[in-house]
């Protein structure tokens, strides 16, 4: 790619990146005001205590925190060398919470406004109509400028990578086998709640209660449905990946759909809920209980992948169909200090 190419879209990584970090101040103020006691927006915390609501508070004002700290490590020209762990896992956590927010949110409010619904922002009994504009229309921003940030930055890092095809990746370390193993326990799991919220999303009842069909809204079955899509691409293209399904496919393709659809799948499962009531069915306690383990699995699977991709140059070979190879993977840092050490060899 040309100098002047590579520069423009560095450029632009950084604008969208220090945009991120705007879009994240609005959130990071209100929850920071509730933190310290002030009660702005707030109509009755209900059946919550002042030790919940500040816990739940503050478990989400920190992982906004990190997503504005993740963004200003993409503005800065030292940000490809930071250890890729450090981006990846919190970038993986963000996808998975922001995504079914820019598609949930907006899509359920225009059903809302189509069908003549009730809104659930204006007759909510613990905030403010105005708090709910102000959390979800920043965390949609947010989730816009610093997704498109990171698909940037990890372009111009990974860029071997992602332009390899499936069919051409290699198992350097020999862990496929055990990946293999654990891709088929992910994508059992990443089916069952993928049916299952899709079923949820198109009209079925199963598995429900009064309780839950009482607090229903018309951006619930829409977020089952995203969920229960990402969980279904998510399986495909995790199996993909590690069977080395589909192979003419750039590496790029089945990535980022097993990217965003565990990602979605792991941020539904729960594991964040602070100060808020359990699952209302036994069904319901099994679909999180799935989205969790599949999650996990996911991890997992994923740090035999960050194990390989950050290894030295020299073990990540791949062979196309021509018979040549290549270094899948290689940061251009990683090719400059392998010169720089043979040089000095030589020398």
């Amino acid at each position: 790619m040309p100098p002047d190419l590579l520069e423009r879209r560095a450029h632009r990584r950084r604008m969208l990146a220090r945009s991120a970090v705007v879009t994240c101040l609005p959130y990071l103020t209100l929850k920071l005001l509730w933190i310290a006691g002030a009660d702005v927006g707030v109509k009755d915390l209900g059946n919550l205590s002042r030790g919940q609501w500040i816990a739940a508070n503050a478990m989400t004002f920190a992982m906004d925190g990190i997503a504005a700290l993740i963004a200003y490590v993409l503005t800065r020209p030292g940000g490809r060398r930071v250890a890729a762990w450090l981006i990846l896992f919190p970038m993986w956590v963000a996808t998975g919470m922001l995504v079914p927010l820019m598609i949930a949110v907006p899509v359920g409010l225009g059903v809302i406004r189509a069908t003549g619904a009730e809104n659930p922002a204006l007759s909510n009994d613990m905030l403010q109509p105005w708090v709910f504009g102000v959390v979800y229309g920043g965390l949609i921003a947010e989730g816009l400028v610093l997704l498109t940030a990171f698909v940037l930055y990890a372009d111009e890092r990974w860029a071997t990578l992602l332009r390899t095809r499936v069919r051409d990746l290699t198992d350097p370390a020999g862990t496929q086998s055990m990946q293999r193993v654990l891709t088929t326990l992910a994508v059992a799991f990443l089916l069952f709640t993928g049916v299952l919220h899709l079923a949820w999303g198109l009209g079925s009842d199963i598995g429900m209660n009064a309780e839950w069909t009482a607090r229903r809204t018309p951006v619930g079955p829409t977020g089952d449905l995203v969920h229960g899509l990402a969980a279904l691409a998510g399986a495909a293209a995790l199996h993909a990946l590690v069977f080395r399904r589909c192979g003419r496919l750039r590496v790029r393709v089945p990535l980022a759909a097993a990217w965003t659809g565990t990602g979605v799948v792991f941020g539904s499962s729960g594991w964040m809920d602070v100060g808020r009531s359990p699952a209302t069915s036994a069904l319901l306690g099994a679909a999180h209980t799935a989205d969790l383990i599949a999650g996990l699995l996911t991890l997992c699977i994923g740090c035999f992948a960050l194990t390989e991709l950050t290894a030295p140059c020299s073990t990540r070979v791949t062979r196309c169909g021509r018979g040549h190879e290549g270094t899948a993977g290689c940061t251009h840092e990683h090719r400059e200090n392998e010169r720089s050490d043979r040089s000095g060899r030589t020398a």
